[in-house]
């Protein structure tokens, strides 16, 4: 019998089979359609997988998570049924720390994906201390439109605010005690993306990811601040296929090499 599919992952429609996937992880608050755009600017043989955290769109009504180590193993058995294919992991801010966790999980158990991207984070033990999700709503809201540099969000509509707010705050508690382990847990090729501008990861925070891994393999800058990947889109997306074809990097391949 064919299982149903998961909560947890959003896929598309593809033409034809895909010869790898890349699994997409948000920000704190963001949702699975932050990257709906992005499967317009991909080649049509790499499939989309956008994970969907609770609390928010069509799980709205679902309960929080109660850690991120938690969320990382639920995730880790929702993508064990697409392993059929190589698998690469992208995760921004909060879903850099979550894809760390998840591809750690997935290495352990024999399937470890061909490549991690994470983006806009520090390193898992340089992970900063912060306790937003412990003060009022005011300050919460005051660093998400810090964040976003200006930019329009849902919750600048009050009705929208208070169905969201209980899940953004819970998604800072889940980052803000979140505690990742010193050395090197993954044997992977690592890609480490920020913006130029962005004040939550500084060089030495983003080389830091080396400490995790032996083949971290580029650090990329792009223009911008926390979520230069709005306005870097397309760059970003030229970047991510370049990774994916695995261009001047011979020793791993996205999918298996033909004789």
């Amino acid at each position: 019998m064919r299982k149903a599919p998961s909560a947890w992952l959003r896929r598309y429609p593809q033409p034809q089979p895909p010869r790898c996937r890349l699994v997409c992880l948000p920000h704190a608050g963001g949702s699975a359609s932050f990257f709906n755009d992005w499967r317009h600017l991909l080649p049509t043989d790499i499939e989309l997988v956008s994970v969907q955290y609770p609390g928010r769109e069509e799980r709205l009504s679902e309960s929080w998570p109660g850690s991120l180590e938690w969320m990382a193993g639920t995730i880790t058995r929702a993508l064990s049924d697409l392993v059929d294919r190589p698998l690469v992991l992208f995760g921004h801010s909060l879903g850099a720390a979550l894809a760390y966790e998840v591809a750690a999980r997935l290495q352990q158990q024999g399937s470890a994906p061909q490549r991690l991207i994470v983006s806009a984070h520090p390193a898992p033990h340089r992970q900063r201390h912060s306790e937003l999700h412990l003060g009022s709503d005011e300050a919460l809201l005051a660093d998400v439109r810090r964040l976003a540099d200006g930019a329009p969000s849902l919750l600048d509509d009050p009705t929208l605010r208070e169905l969201y707010l209980p899940a953004l705050r819970n998604d800072y508690r889940l980052i803000e005690c979140y505690r990742g382990a010193v050395g090197r847990a993954l044997d992977l090729p690592l890609s480490v993306c920020l913006g130029t501008r962005d004040t939550e990861v500084d060089q030495d925070e983003a080389y830091a990811w080396a400490e995790v891994s032996a083949q971290v393999t580029d650090f990329q800058a792009f223009p911008g601040g926390h979520f230069y990947l709005r306005e870097q889109q397309a760059d970003v997306l030229r970047h991510l296929t370049r990774l994916l074809a695995g261009l001047g990097e011979q020793p791993w391949q996205c999918w298996p090499s033909t004789p």
